[in-house]
């Protein structure tokens, strides 16, 4: 399924990210010179005074990409390696290609991958887990605002997680009562035939009760019932407890995008997890 990459415009503002300050490339034409469309991609973001180009590239034309000074940070693979496009980047700014986390951030994953996987205990009969409408697009907002200093989309407007729902994203949430108190989401992407599992997030008071691991669970579920798509998400490479979360649901570590996206204050580092 992976194995073409669908025609990209160039001129569509989802492509220029100005608020992660980078250029975001989905996909290009088949019959694309990966070194001339390197070239153009380069100057496009040089142009724009973006720090960062983040392409997701078919594996035949990752040497050309990296003639241009591009490179390697993860795959997107499932199965026996037939289906997978590689995650390459360029930085404009050098500061930007630099990770002083690195190494703490291994460990963290070594430490995720080693210690042993318990089960989940019973969840708290006063919490109830279902998926979200888009009447709900006020608290979701809320709470994701209320957890992250700063997030790599515009989620402090409502109208923005309202427009995602219509859009076929899907939202579940924890509530306590009337109060959200968790959520999470998937992102199916039709074109690309893959689904983001992202905007994991839980009240640090409510911690501790998988909430983000149940939610995955209903949210992924929910996915299959109307997808066959290679199921990613992207974590915050300095939280062990995210990273935690996906290797217990079965997922893979496949690279960490270095400053990937602007959150909780600061750019930061994306580890890319794969099932």
């Amino acid at each position: 399924m992976l194995n073409t990459i669908s025609p990209v415009n160039l001129s569509s503002p989802s492509m220029l990210d100005k608020r992660n300050q980078r250029l975001v490339v989905n996909g290009y034409a088949q019959g694309t010179k990966p070194y001339l469309f390197g070239r153009h991609l380069i100057n496009l973001a040089v142009k724009n005074k973006l720090e960062k180009i983040w392409l997701w590239a078919l594996p035949a034309d990752v040497p050309e990409f990296l003639r241009c000074d591009f490179r390697p940070e993860g795959n997107l693979f499932r199965g026996n390696y037939q289906e997978f496009v590689v995650s390459l980047a360029y930085y404009v700014s050098g500061a930007r290609g630099h990770s002083n986390m690195l190494e703490l951030e291994k460990d963290i994953i070594h430490t995720v991958r080693t210690e042993p996987i318990n089960q989940s205990q019973c969840l708290p009969c006063s919490i109830e887990l279902k998926l979200l409408g888009e009447s709900f697009a006020q608290q979701i907002s809320k709470l994701l605002t209320q957890i992250f200093a700063s997030y790599p989309s515009p989620v402090e407007n409502p109208q923005y997680i309202r427009a995602l729902i219509q859009d076929g994203n899907i939202f579940a949430g924890a509530f306590l009562q009337e109060k959200l108190v968790g959520v999470a989401a998937a992102y199916p992407e039709p074109i690309l035939q893959r689904c983001e599992m992202t905007d994991c997030a839980t009240l640090e008071e409510y911690r501790g009760h998988s909430l983000s691991e149940r939610l995955l669970k209903i949210l992924e579920q929910e996915v299959q019932k109307h997808y066959s798509f290679t199921i990613y998400t992207l974590a915050r490479a300095q939280s062990y407890g995210m990273n935690r979360v996906f290797h217990k649901l079965g997922y893979s570590y496949q690279g960490c995008l270095i400053n990937n996206c602007h959150i909780a204050g600061s750019f930061e580092d994306m580890n890319l997890w794969v099932r």
